[in-house]
């Protein structure tokens, strides 16, 4: 099990499912917990809309070993963010990156001084995938971080 000190990366996703009443961050943890015998849900932090608000939730503690990424040994390495949503048909809103980038991916990088390089996509490991998304590009999630970053909001 890792302790803080070890994470070099920030590992990104997406649900693959429509947010909504159905498929949440509950539902998530659900099908992690029930259909793959897991003990939590596999990521560490989600982003959802929630009535109308994105909010930033807390799935496995960042002192467990993560269940995202097999390849590569990443779920030692990377800490997992789910975007909960289909990003292969539409790109996520600037709003739910900018929740993102600010509430917890700069925070990341700075607490465990990860460079912008190590933000990685599921599938740059599983290249069977196109986890998170199609439409879910570097740059889009880059923008976010460089915008918050230079104090641009």
């Amino acid at each position: 099990m890792p302790n803080q000190q070890n994470w070099t990366h920030i590992a990104i996703h997406h649900s693959l499912s429509e947010d909504g009443t159905v498929f949440n961050w509950r539902a998530i943890r659900n099908w992690h917990i029930d259909h793959n015998g897991w003990k939590d849900v596999g990521y560490h932090y989600g982003v959802e809309l929630i009535n109308n608000t994105y909010e930033v939730l807390v799935g496995r503690p960042l002192n467990e070993t993560g269940a995202h990424i097999k390849e590569k040994n990443m779920n030692r390495k990377a800490i997992g963010i789910c975007f909960v949503g289909n990003y292969d048909n539409s790109a996520p809103s600037t709003e739910m990156l900018d929740v993102a980038s600010k509430r917890i991916i700069i925070p990341l990088m700075d607490i465990f001084n990860i460079d912008q390089n190590h933000i990685v996509f599921h599938r740059d490991y599983a290249t069977y995938k196109s986890c998170p998304g199609k439409m879910f590009t570097r740059q889009l999630l880059l923008n976010s971080i460089i915008k918050l970053n230079s104090g641009l909001t």
